[in-house]
């Protein structure tokens, strides 16, 4: 029995990043390597649900949904167990939400979208798009825009998320973002579970 830790597990609307607005499976892993001040998901950093993967392979095998999302937390912290779920789950088209400290396991998530909380550090190097969540200052966008011409990162992988956990702040962000995001060329993820919902879990 391989155990894992789970947060939680739910079906809903992608609200971030490339896929958002695509109906999938979420499957939020528990445990950080991180302890960012703005992270709206500080109940994953511990604790969590022990599942076998036998019991999320089944999960998954139920959904309806097309795709699955793996998320957390860092999901890369059970990298193994995960892996051991995908390859018994190749119907379905898997995708990673990891902040990038860790080593991304190649050619088993169809997307993978990385979230660099340092841009004094090397990027991922196999990750599909880069999501940086911010407070809004054109400093901020300046830097990120080095960051892209650094690494070689392409302006239609860069996403900008506003650091917010209520609806009013998401829209407030979304307007101050906006210009910015124009001026670069940088893709908007409005977060819109957050304009929708506010902090409420399950969606």
């Amino acid at each position: 029995m391989d155990a894992m830790k789970v947060s939680e597990i739910f079906e809903s609307l992608q609200g971030e990043g490339p896929l958002m607005g695509r109906p999938m499976l979420f499957i939020r892993m528990a445990g950080c390597n991180l302890s960012c001040e703005w992270c709206d998901t500080k109940y994953a950093w511990e604790g969590g649900n022990a599942m076998d993967t036998g019991q999320l392979v089944d999960i998954i095998s139920s959904s309806e949904l097309e795709y699955v999302c793996w998320t957390g937390g860092e999901p890369l912290l059970q990298a193994d167990e995960i892996i051991k779920v995908i390859k018994r789950t190749m119907h379905k088209r898997h995708c990673l939400e990891t902040n990038g400290t860790m080593p991304i396991p190649y050619g088993h998530f169809e997307h993978v979208v990385a979230s660099p909380k340092d841009l004094c550090e090397d990027p991922p190097v196999n990750a599909d798009f880069y999501k940086f969540v911010l407070d809004g200052d054109a400093s901020e966008f300046e830097d990120v825009d080095n960051y892209a011409k650094d690494h070689s990162i392409e302006r239609e992988k860069v996403f900008i998320q506003p650091k917010c956990s209520e609806s009013y702040d998401a829209l407030e962000a979304g307007r101050r973002f906006w210009e910015l995001c124009v001026k670069y060329g940088f893709s908007l993820s409005p977060r819109l579970h957050i304009i929708y919902f506010g902090s409420k879990r399950g969606v």
